[in-house]
């Protein structure tokens, strides 16, 4: 069953457009990965789906009964309560559809988190209140997670117990959607659906194993070509006897054959 369907979505920020004609569903038991540059789009399309943000055109549709916890990439709260009062809180505001008090104990003591109940939360590192906000973002038990940059400031071990739960609350019935820039091969092995989020666009990524697709192009350089700019630059592999190679998303092809043709590159090849 379907829980969200976000159609033909457009967002402008500043007169620039941050996503333009986004259209994706989320279903019941399905995690959806969506990664991208920084500065792409992907924290203002969590934002509208999370109705943090107003779209300028388009629609998202929700299932009747749709409960969405909202973990964002910077949480601008400023928390004095101690850990355990402030999870307490948050977990009584969803009343009876809520995680039982024992359950959220045991996540808590899962991530690690048990040695630090009795501080403010305003005086934890970075690390640990990234791990309460996703505690908090979970205790209201939703059928929709949204997760903007999940596994910042935290171990592969505090990341895999992360997944194990998202992988519990999926086999139960919900569905969630992953942001980051780039997702390791321990992340793919979970995701259900892969999207990449470039050039305004969101392209969904054709692949059983939902790791990116990439191709490889090869640029002849000429007296009149240009110095690179910094996005192009990160994706060089070579730049020798005057031959250019670039491994880039496949859906950036088309965008970045015509920038680097505009700075007076020749493409020889497409691999």
């Amino acid at each position: 069953m379907k829980l969200i369907s976000v159609n033909d979505l457009s967002l402008q920020n500043n007169g620039y457009f941050a996503f333009k004609h986004v259209a994706f569903s989320l279903s019941q038991n399905e995690i959806i990965g969506i990664n991208g540059d920084n500065g792409s789009g992907k924290t203002q399309l969590l934002e509208a789906i999370a109705n943090y943000q107003t779209p300028d055109s388009g629609t998202i549709e929700y299932t009747p009964g749709v409960r969405i916890g909202y973990l964002p990439q910077d949480n601008p709260q400023v928390v004095d309560q101690t850990v355990a009062k402030y999870l307490e809180n948050i977990r009584r505001i969803s009343k009876d559809l809520a995680v039982r008090k024992e359950q959220l104990q045991g996540m808590i003591t899962f991530l690690g988190v048990s040695p630090y109940l009795n501080q403010p939360v305003r005086q934890l590192s970075l690390g640990l209140r990234r791990r309460i906000d996703f505690l908090a973002a979970v205790a209201g038990h939703p059928n929709v997670l949204l997760l903007d940059e999940p596994f910042a400031f935290q171990s592969k071990k505090t990341i895999k117990n992360m997944l194990s739960l998202m992988q519990d609350l999926k086999k139960n019935g919900s569905g969630i959607i992953l942001s980051a820039t780039s997702f390791d091969k321990e992340v793919s092995q979970y995701l259900d659906t892969g999207y990449l989020l470039a050039e305004n666009k969101l392209t969904k990524i054709e692949s059983t194993t939902n790791k990116e697709l990439k191709c490889r192009l090869i640029f002849s350089v000429h007296p009149n070509s240009v110095a690179v700019t910094s996005d192009i630059e990160r994706y060089i592999t070579s730049n020798l006897n005057n031959v250019v190679k670039l491994d880039i998303p496949l859906a950036l092809k088309n965008a970045m054959v015509e920038k680097m043709t505009r700075l007076n590159y020749h493409l020889e090849e497409v691999l």
